[in-house]
């Protein structure tokens, strides 16, 4: 079985919930307890992939040591913390996608999630203007959103960043582990028309426009999760970036309001839980 595009959204949301049993037993344990109003935003994400499931199964699970929820020919689901995480095997018509997502970590964390991540992968340095002078020059220094990130790609060009938002007081004590990926908090969702979707995204999830953004890049939510309306090419990355590109995108977020987005002529679906 392949997934074409109508089933790969049309699919989502029954795929989704269907994992949430699975992804209470895996996690209940191992995840960082949640704190008081700390609901994950974005509760899982379903992404086109066309790096083998093998391969990504050992880069997520074998690497990063995330557990797997669930697997099977085309697809493979795996926990980032309190978020599930599937890959698809990508149609032909989608080319190679790729795709920026984020995950919190304990804002206490930055160091400790580097020295981690190094063991690991490498990580890719920002330019001058995002470094912190008193941290090592591959940690971003987002001073705007207050908060620190670390940058890498996974086996499938997936540009994955750590982030630790100082506003949410969430430290946590001990080493860095897989246990401090808290949940995902960013997904971006490439358009044309960067100002309509995000008010669009606005109205349909009863959410706000998180701090500054531009008619090239607007963060719909708040420190628990972004919605990123961004420009087509924009770049992602620093100094070896890719333009951001229209790819498959399913998403089940939290919100007040019972709402399904799926805009005319992109195959993206975001539904509410």
């Amino acid at each position: 079985m392949t997934w074409s595009r109508r089933q790969f959204l049309g699919g989502a949301s029954a795929l989704i919930a269907s994992h949430a049993g699975i992804f209470e037993a895996a996690t209940g344990s191992g995840s960082a307890p949640a704190k008081d109003g700390d609901t994950p935003r974005i509760l899982a994400l379903r992404l086109a992939c066309a790096a083998p499931l093998a391969t990504m199964r050992d880069f997520y699970h074998g690497t990063l040591g995330l557990p797997v929820l669930a697997e099977d020919a085309h697809s493979l689901t795996i926990a980032g913390g309190r978020s599930r995480l599937t890959f698809v095997t990508a149609e032909p018509e989608d080319g190679e996608p790729f795709y920026h997502f984020a995950f919190n970590i304990p804002e206490n964390k930055i160091l400790l999630a580097r020295e981690w991540q190094l063991r690991r992968t490498r990580l890719i340095p920002p330019g001058r203007n995002l470094r912190d002078p008193d941290l090592p020059e591959d940690v971003v220094d987002y001073r705007h959103w207050n908060a620190h990130s670390l940058f890498f790609w996974d086996p499938a060009g997936n540009l994955l960043e750590y982030i630790a938002r100082h506003d949410l007081r969430n430290p946590a004590p001990g080493p860095f582990t897989a246990d401090d990926l808290l949940y995902a908090s960013e997904i971006g969702i490439v358009v044309d028309d960067v100002d309509a979707t995000a008010a669009e995204l606005k109205k349909a999830f009863a959410l706000e426009q998180y701090r500054s953004g531009s008619n090239a890049f607007r963060p719909i939510g708040d420190e628990l999760g972004l919605l990123i309306a961004m420009k087509t090419g924009r770049k992602l990355g620093f100094g070896e970036a890719k333009p951001a590109a229209v790819f498959p995108t399913a998403a089940s977020v939290s919100s007040s309001a019972a709402a399904s987005y799926s805009p005319s002529g992109l195959p993206y679906e975001i539904v509410s839980s």
